[in-house]
């Protein structure tokens, strides 16, 4: 679970944990990386009372997709169409906080926004509850980048990984690997924001990624025995070449995300509204091989004693 900018894809921090730890558990560890002034948007399944206050005791604003049944209850309609809601722990929640030695609010006070992505209404909860200041339009367009964390793991599984399995072996091997991909992928976002900042400044989106890697990995050689002041210029011009051929804009997504390899074992839709189970890939494409009628000759017998591999069966 990691914590990034859509801005820059810069990974501010990471909770890596183990095969029984869930999203929820992990996720909660990074509050301690927000603060004041930080939205954080989050997919669904996330929201909760718990969720929403170990984020806004930092300070930190929520905007998260909402699941139908984390609506909360209605107090009073906004006039941009959006709504305040009002939700409260349940009681297995609240003896779970007091176990773990964590104080929970009575209620928790958030803004619920419908919108239609696909012909379908989905809901949005967040903590900024000024209509006018924050208007509902402003807000789902905000939360449709929330795709651009996909953008940060692939650059880093495709360019930094070693494109196939982890090489560790250990579990600390494994994660101090992990952690040396995210700190270079980081210090690599962070040169290319330092190229978006130079006169005149642009967004960092257009700044071509591979290109700042090829740059990285070319220069670094060369700078092993600088001076500082020849290591600051080579910064400049790195810099300046970074910007020199800048990526096209992006093309907005206009096709919904789909799996494009079918699953090899039958999968239950249920989800998509059909409740009779569809064969995956394997059994659709079965190799009819018939099966062989040749007989097996019986193993001939040597002076009485019938030889049968190694099973030393003996008959008469």
């Amino acid at each position: 679970m990691v914590l990034a900018e859509i801005g820059t894809h810069e990974v501010l921090d990471a909770s890596l944990g183990g095969y029984c730890d869930g999203e929820h558990s992990l996720a909660y560890a990074l509050a301690g990386s927000t603060g004041p002034d930080d939205l954080v948007i989050a997919d669904r399944g996330f929201w909760s009372v718990e969720f929403a206050h170990a984020f806004t005791v930092t300070g930190a604003n929520l905007l998260v997709r909402l699941q139908s049944n984390h609506l909360g209850t209605p107090q009073r309609e906004l006039p941009d169409g959006s709504y305040v809601s009002v939700m409260r722990p349940g009681k297995e929640v609240r003896l779970r906080a007091g176990r773990e030695g964590r104080a929970l609010p009575k209620q928790t006070i958030y803004r619920v926004i419908t919108f239609t992505e696909d012909d379908k209404v989905a809901y949005l909860g967040t903590t900024l509850l000024d209509p006018e200041q924050y208007p509902a339009a402003e807000l789902v367009a905000l939360y449709r980048q929330r795709w651009e964390i996909e953008l940060a793991f692939e650059e880093i599984k495709n360019h930094l990984g070693p494109n196939g399995p982890i090489r560790s072996r250990t579990p600390g091997g494994v994660r101090q690997e992990l952690r040396a991909y995210l700190a270079v992928h980081h210090a690599i976002r962070q040169f290319a924001h330092a190229a978006s900042l130079a006169d005149p400044p642009l967004e960092a989106d257009p700044i071509s990624y591979l290109k700042c890697i090829r740059i990285i990995r070319r220069s670094i050689p060369s700078q092993a025995a600088a001076t500082t002041a020849k290591r600051t210029r080579a910064l400049t011009e790195a810099a300046q070449e970074a910007r020199s051929r800048l990526l096209p804009a992006r093309r907005h997504r206009n096709c919904p995300r789909a799996i494009k390899k079918p699953n090899r074992w039958p999968v239950l839709r249920t989800r998509a509204g059909r409740n009779t189970v569809e064969p995956g890939r394997l059994i659709l494409n079965q190799a009819k091989r018939p099966k062989s009628t040749r007989q097996v000759a019986p193993p001939p017998k040597v002076n009485g004693v019938l030889r049968s591999g190694d099973t030393g069966a003996r008959g008469r």
